[in-house]
C-alpha cells in the first residue's frame, strides 16, 4: 500500500523598500546579504511584485 505524502509550505512576504543613497553597489550588497540570510534559514525566492518579495519554504515535521 502506497502512502501519499502531501507537502506543506509557508510563505514570507518582505516589503521591498527603496533605500536612500546613490550607491547601487551598496544596495546590491545589502540585498545579497539579506537574501543569503533568508536562504540559510530555508527560504527560497518565489515571486516579486507590487512592492513585495515573496519567499517560500517547505514545512518539515
Amino acid at each position: 500500500m502506497e502512502v501519499l505524502v502531501i507537502k506543506r509550505f509557508e510563505y514570507k512576504f518582505v516589503k521591498k523598500e527603496q533605500k536612500l543613497g546613490f550607491s547601487i553597489n551598496r544596495k546590491i550588497e545589502d540585498a545579497e546579504k539579506e537574501w543569503n540570510e533568508l536562504g540559510k534559514n530555508g527560504w527560497k525566492f518565489c515571486k516579486e511584485g507590487d512592492g513585495v518579495i515573496i519567499f517560500v519554504r517547505e514545512i518539515i515535521e
